[in-house]
């Protein structure tokens, strides 16, 4: 059983030894942690020890004991128990309107004081399982808070937006704002290990911050974390990526298993962050050839690799070129210099082969991004076919595969600008109105469609002049009305029908979107 520590104070020595001979201690569950003189010197060993309940006198010398009391409760919380010689009422008040737990008056009779610390005991023991809750409801309800900023933000970082006015303003719906700044772009953080994942978040607040640079940080899933971050103008183009670096070296040294950086271009407008956001989750494929622990930002040139730098600079220029002019002989022929190349005149290795076949990949993904035309992300969101690589064993073959991959990439792109959104719109929109109970989170909705989350974005927004986002939360809005209305839920209830992982959040966005909080609605004219 925990003891409670015990202070006694009182400017009569004869008193505090007379209490610690008088009490069996120990049998009472506590244990004399110190005697002071007076109230001043009861104060500083109140600081000093902390102890959990206060036995002390009123009347004493340089600090009475009522002062002392009110300035110990802005110190450290206790228990306290009086013992005086003054029966005056006022004294009593005075200590009740404090907090005193028990006052007695001296001649002190043993059962009496230990009835008394019976009393403060069992009301400390019950304040701190009190206390021990209401911190577990926080943590629970952080926790949540958390979730349900990572909802919001992955699904911002799907979708797609013509201007930055269109992302503050969706952003501002959930009370998020990004940090003012002229260049904007995103980090992946992937960990090895996934049972490591909830601690790898805290190590990334701890350490992002220590950076001072303003991000937002969001679980991305896959054992990923994704921040985005607003830099100023003048911040040089390698300082970014070198924080990073410092920040991976630390966080190597933890006992996480390994860990993964992936870091996008930055753009000046913060409505790119979607496309830095994929960059960075695509740039955590360069693992494969620069280790599982590793900083990896998507512009870099795999050049210098091993089995690379004997690959001339004309075999990739014209490679760039046929991608530009996205003429398939012209693909189809390049491609097949750089593997004769490889193969006949350098007679490299085939695992420099395969590093080359996975950087022509690379290379026309790092086209496509920079192209007009919206490519599809997930045609490069899912790295699966990096591992497919490595188990193709020829040189032929990997020719073949790069060359159906780099036609299915230009294909699906060239798919998304001929596309006439109208009809899929319009069955997206039914879909939601039909399924309101469901999850309807951008990225889940657009594999239903089997189209990209930006896509699907991008499309919805043109055809209905309005953000999906703003779509959805206003049927779910519209849903939560009738629900109150027709129904005794609890408003907790209907915020988990309504795929709203936090109520406190889902309350706050009810009250924003309709003027009253979801109690005050159902209270409204023509509730039930």
């Amino acid at each position: 059983m925990e003891k409670y520590k015990v202070l006694l104070i009182d400017d009569e020595p004869i008193i505090t030894q007379g209490l610690q001979i008088l009490i069996d201690w120990e049998a009472c569950g506590c244990e004399i942690a110190g005697c002071a003189s007076d109230g001043r010197e009861g104060l500083d060993m109140i600081k000093s020890l902390q102890p959990d309940i206060v036995i002390s006198d009123i009347r004493m010398p340089n600090c009475s004991g009522i002062d002392m009391i009110r300035q110990a409760l802005a110190i450290h919380p206790c228990g306290f128990i009086i013992l005086s010689g003054y029966s005056d009422f006022s004294y009593a008040k005075q200590c009740m309107s404090l907090g005193v737990q028990e006052y007695l008056l001296k001649p002190v009779v043993e059962s009496e004081l230990i009835q008394a610390l019976e009393k403060v005991r069992e009301q400390l023991a019950l304040q701190r399982k009190t206390q021990t809750a209401l911190t577990q409801l926080e943590d629970v309800s952080q926790q949540l808070s958390a979730l349900a900023l990572d909802d919001v933000l992955r699904d911002m970082m799907n979708s797609y937006f013509e201007t930055d006015e269109d992302l503050k303003i969706a952003l501002a719906d959930y009370d998020i704002s990004l940090a003012p700044g002229h260049t904007y772009l995103a980090a992946a953080f992937q960990a090895a290990a996934p049972e490591n994942i909830s601690v790898l978040r805290q190590e990334l607040l701890a350490g992002l911050s220590a950076l001072g640079i303003p991000f937002l940080l969001y679980y991305h899933g896959s054992n990923t974390y994704l921040g985005i971050f607003s830099l100023p103008l003048d911040t040089p183009p390698d300082f970014f990526t070198e924080q990073l670096t410092e920040l991976h070296q630390k966080m190597s040294m933890q006992a996480h298993g390994g860990l993964c950086i992936g870091v996008g271009r930055p753009y000046p407008c913060a409505s790119h962050l979607p496309v830095s956001c994929k960059q960075a989750l695509f740039a955590l494929s360069y693992k494969i050839i620069r280790g599982a622990s590793s900083v990896n930002p998507f512009d870099s040139s795999l050049k210098n690799a091993h089995f690379i730098q004997t690959l001339p600079d004309g075999l990739w220029d014209a490679y760039r070129q046929s991608l530009m002019q996205s003429n398939f002989a012209s693909i189809t022929s390049s491609i097949h210099k750089v593997f004769h190349y490889l193969s006949e005149i350098a007679d490299t290795p085939l695992l420099g082969i395969q590093i080359n076949a996975l950087n022509l990949l690379m290379t026309c993904i790092q086209y496509m991004t920079e192209s007009e035309a919206a490519p599809d992300p997930d045609a490069y969101g899912n790295v699966d076919f990096m591992q497919q690589i490595s188990a193709i064993q020829t040189a032929d073959e990997l020719e073949k595969y790069v060359q159906n991959i780099v036609y299915s990439l230009i294909n699906r792109s060239r798919d998304n600008e001929l596309a006439r959104p109208s009809e899929l719109i319009s069955q997206v929109e039914n879909y939601i109105n039909s399924n309101y109970l469901e999850d309807l989170s951008l990225m889940t909705v657009a594999q239903m469609f089997y189209i990209s989350p930006i896509y699907l974005s991008q499309a919805f927004k043109k055809q209905t002049g309005q953000l999906y986002l703003d779509y959805v939360t206003q049927v779910k809005i519209n849903a939560a009305k009738k629900l109150l209305l027709t129904t005794d839920l609890m408003v907790y209830e209907i915020a988990e029908r309504l795929h709203y992982k936090d109520s406190k959040y889902f309350s706050r966005l009810f009250e924003k979107k309709t003027g009253k909080k979801p109690s005050e609605y159902r209270k409204s004219p023509g509730g039930r």
